[in-house]
């Protein structure tokens, strides 16, 4: 998969149709997401927000569709705009479900606000394309309270918003697997239960150390940072993957357990999947093959 590794910065070759299509697909899953939990976590999502949630579930997945059988000449920056322009609707009524139907409930809080961290993220992805100013170097990291937002005017300041990134979401995931159906989750084995809450304090081990380095950010010291995070995230793919054969060995949880479980654990395996990807090629693109 293509995708925007921090190494090179120029829109064709930075964001490819596949990326497009990636975050596409993961957007409308976002909102199958948000739709089915709310009921079973009591919360309300009001009918024009249903509305606007259908409408805009419709409008990625027909970019997903569109880009199937498309060309590398197809129009890319059309179909960026086309998904930005929905993204921009998509995070407003994020922004007002967190406190208009999902505030109180701490399940959907938490996965309204991951969701939005995505949504923020990929638009920044796609800021090469959108935006031709200069960006100012304050504003380019994602920190700790997301309220500046941006992947870098140089490959080291990239490199440090996409691991922060990825290491919130990866913290958040165990979380968000466990609450699904927390009845049933919680008759798994003990020792997969620990290893989540274990996967969660390492990614947040990643962002403690990643903002004690920035003030003397460099190649070196935030690789190795990268590689810790990579090895955490081959074990946090590990343990989706036994967690889903375990839930297939014990038919008395799996049978109690709701589609929608099924549907987020491999969304969140196809994300943690990405993010592989994605440091591996910054790791070849940055520091060579055999680092």
């Amino acid at each position: 998969m293509d995708m925007f590794d921090c190494g090179i910065y120029s829109f064709v070759n930075a964001v490819t149709i596949e990326t497009v299509r990636y975050w596409a697909r993961n957007s409308y899953q976002h909102i199958d997401v948000l739709i089915n939990s709310a009921k079973p976590n009591n919360g309300v999502v009001y009918e024009s927000f249903n509305n606007d949630l259908k409408r805009l579930y419709k409008s990625f997945h027909n970019i997903y569709d569109e880009l199937a059988d498309v060309k590398r000449d197809t129009n890319v920056y059309f179909m960026v705009k086309r998904f930005l322009i929905a993204n921009d609707h998509f995070m407003v009524i994020l922004q007002r479900l967190k406190f208009e139907g999902f505030n109180g409930y701490p399940e959907l809080y938490q996965v309204t606000y991951h969701i939005l961290y995505e949504q923020m993220y990929v638009k920044e992805i796609f800021r090469p394309l959108m935006i031709t100013s200069d960006v100012n170097t304050d504003n380019v990291v994602i920190n700790s309270n997301f309220r500046r937002m941006g992947l870098g005017t140089n490959p080291i300041q990239c490199i440090y918003g996409q691991i922060y990134f990825w290491s919130i979401i990866g913290a958040e995931h165990p979380s968000i697997i466990m609450n699904i159906s927390p009845n049933e989750t919680k008759q798994l084995p003990k020792k997969i239960i620990n290893e989540f809450n274990n996967i969660t304090k390492k990614f947040n081990d990643v962002n403690y150390k990643l903002s004690n380095i920035y003030p003397k950010l460099n190649n070196m010291n935030i690789l190795v940072v990268i590689k810790e995070f990579s090895k955490i995230n081959e074990e946090f793919i590990r343990l989706l993957y036994s967690l889903k054969d375990n839930i297939e060995s014990l038919p008395n949880i799996k049978n109690n357990l709701p589609k929608l479980f099924f549907a987020i654990l491999e969304h969140i395996i196809n994300e943690h999947g990405y993010a592989k990807l994605l440091t591996e090629k910054i790791l070849e693109s940055q520091y060579g093959k055999n680092i």
